[in-house]
């Protein structure tokens, strides 16, 4: 338990309506325990859909505390999450069949026949989700910033949050004293490339073949694994398996569903993409009892309705015409393409949604000093991309951490030191860093 203050303000809506609501946006700031604090430093939580204060409770607790010695961090809970005012949510779900395969198509017929029944559930209830964009975001953090009273602020995020600070780049670039991302979304990366999953699953079956010196080893992985991705395509599952409770259950597995669930459970982090060469050489020989009980949770999950905030986001940053012809290219040949994809670019055709104008997506070039943080078994945000993402950084620093996934700053008390000393004015020594590979399974 420690002291802190809530802060609560209001912004408009959506500044581009002059006859719109305000909305209450909040934030937790921690005091510096330093006499002569540096800028503040703002937390950007992942998602789109993440909340500072809900980050700060958990495993990030002790960097936010130790932050405290270099100045004031604030807990920033965006337009539409945590304590923040949020757009009523829809009641639609997805009546989703557990014990049948499903196709992409299905997948998206049903999804995008859902949403716009939200669509029009949002409209009905005048929830105006135009407001909710990167744009808009970003002009909240100004916002916070002339609250606090100061000059300039510093800016903490990952993921989506690193997305969200490239846009306060582009819009407010000299209010920033200094910026540290981790597992970077760049302005026009909100729909991921194909190929850059691949390469993440490549590499883990190259690590794979020796396991780190480790027993068992896996030197026929990536065949295994085309392997069963072949025989799914031409013939789904249906798989009977145990669920905690005892009770005996059902799920259908398709193609498309086995993406869907490697990408979104299984390669974000080192603690999950341990399981891979194990449950693949269980697929090929037949048995998927491994997977059943995640492949009936992202059933669940698909059948939810829609977070209005997480959507609205999503769709307003899009994607530029070039970069979805690079990534339908790519869809014709990837393993897990589908899957990092989901039915982003069908609900962009199928919804009609806002959109961003395109100097939106384009990251322009810039003086900010930062800290940028990659991880090499990232399967969500991926080092060849934040590799072009740092050439824009003037006074930018890349480290790339071996063995490091999506969620990296708490991986290792030398990232954490790196992030501190940074804040503080210290610049990095290193390009690399390479933690204790987590062993496969």
């Amino acid at each position: 338990t420690v002291a802190a203050e809530l802060g609560t303000f209001r912004v408009k809506e959506n500044r581009t309506n002059t006859e719109g609501d305000s909305i209450s946006l909040r934030f937790i700031r921690f005091k510096s325990t330093n006499p002569n604090p540096a800028a503040p430093i703002v937390y950007l939580a992942g998602g789109p859909g993440g909340s500072g204060s809900g980050t700060a409770k958990r495993s990030r607790f002790s960097l936010f505390m130790k932050l405290r010695e270099v100045a004031d961090v604030i807990a920033f809970d965006q337009r539409g999450t945590g304590l923040s005012d949020k757009p009523i949510e829809c009641p639609y779900k997805i009546d989703i069949r557990y014990d049948q395969p499903l196709s992409k198509e299905e997948y998206a017929n049903m999804a995008i026949e859902n949403t716009k029944k939200c669509k029009a559930f949002w409209d009905e209830n005048k929830v105006d989700l135009s407001a909710y964009n990167t744009s808009e975001s970003a002009r909240d953090i100004d916002d916070l910033r002339k609250v606090l009273g100061v000059e300039k602020v510093s800016l903490w995020g990952i993921s989506y949050g690193s997305h969200l600070a490239f846009e306060y780049i582009r819009l407010f670039e000299d209010n920033i004293e200094r910026i540290v991302l981790a597992s970077l979304e760049g302005p026009d990366e909100t729909i991921k490339l194909p190929a850059n999953t691949d390469e993440v699953l490549d590499r883990i079956c190259k690590r794979a073949t020796d396991n780190y010196g480790q027993t068992p080893k896996y030197p026929n992985l990536k065949n295994k694994i085309l392997e069963v991705h072949r025989r799914l395509k031409k013939e789904p599952v249906v798989v009977s398996y145990k669920a905690r409770n005892g009770q005996e259950r059902t799920v259908g597995i398709s193609e498309f569903e086995l993406q869907l669930m490697m990408t979104a459970f299984y390669l974000r982090d080192p603690s999950d993409s341990k399981a891979v060469p194990r449950i693949y050489s269980e697929m090929y020989e037949g048995d998927f009892t491994s997977v059943a009980p995640i492949a009936g949770y992202m059933k669940y999950y698909a059948s939810q309705p829609d977070n209005p905030m997480s959507l609205a986001m999503d769709m307003h940053s899009g994607v530029s015409d070039a970069r979805r012809k690079l990534i339908e290219k790519q869809l014709e040949t990837s393993i897990l393409g589908d899957g990092i994809v989901n039915l982003q670019l069908d609900w962009i055709d199928q919804l009609g949604y806002f959109k961003l104008p395109n100097e939106f997506r384009r990251l322009k070039e810039n003086k900010v000093k930062a800290l940028l943080l990659s991880g090499t078994l990232d399967g969500r945000t991926y080092v060849p991309a934040a590799e072009n993402i740092a050439k824009s950084f003037e006074n930018g620093y890349h480290v790339v951490i071996d063995n490091a996934g999506h969620n990296l700053f708490m991986l290792s008390p030398e990232i954490g030191k790196l992030v501190f000393n940074f804040f503080k004015g210290i610049n990095p020594k290193t390009q690399n860093i390479t933690l204790n590979p987590v062993i496969f399974e």
